[in-house]
Order: C-alpha cells, then structure tokens, then sequence
C-alpha cells in the first residue's frame, strides 16, 4: 500500500500534521474494530464482522485510504450475505494495510 501523507491530507483539505493525528487516532479504533472483526470471524459471527467492517470502512474512507474502504467494504458486504467462507484473505489483507499505515506514520 502506498500512502502518500501529504496527498491525501490534501485531498481532503486538511494540512499535514492534522491528517497525521487522524490517522494515529484510525489506527488506534481501526486496529481495536479489525481485533473484534477478526475476533468474530473466528467465532462465525457474520452480523459483529459486518458491523466491524462497516465501522473500518467508513473511517478510512472518510480519511481517503480508499484501498482499506473497499477491501472493509467487501468484508461487510460478504458478512451480510453470510459469505464468511472467502473472508479470511480479505481480512489479511485489511490486516497488511493496517501494518503499512503503522509504518508510514510511524516514520
């Protein structure tokens, strides 16, 4: 994933050092919502993975992390439909995405 800080603080008119806090602050609830998701696709509970990524994919969408909105959004979609069988790589990917933006804001 590539994660351009100050493109994206741009595109949604907020300067560098705002969009940074943002995104500590995603990383922070997204991280505690992509636990309970994985927590609950464990367990089978399709409604508590729907309602987990719903959460992620409305957060990183509203930050422009477009590549963590869709993938949060197929989870969602999938969990709705009870479709848990595929979901696993989808919420490793959700998980590298995670483990990219930690790193980007990190340095």
């Amino acid at each position: 994933m590539n994660l351009d800080i100050k493109a994206l603080a741009d595109d949604i008119g907020l300067d560098e050092a705002d969009y940074r806090e943002l995104v500590e602050l995603f990383m922070q609830t997204g991280m505690a919502d992509y636990n309970q998701l994985k927590a609950a696709l464990d367990e089978g509970d399709a409604g508590q993975v729907a309602r987990s990524a719903h959460t992620i994919s409305g957060a990183s969408g509203n930050l422009g992390l477009m590549q963590v909105h869709e993938v949060a959004k197929r989870v969602e979609q999938a969990a709705n439909e009870n479709q848990m069988a595929d979901l696993p790589a989808d919420v490793a990917t959700l998980r590298g995405f995670f483990d990219d933006i930690a790193r980007v804001v990190a340095a």
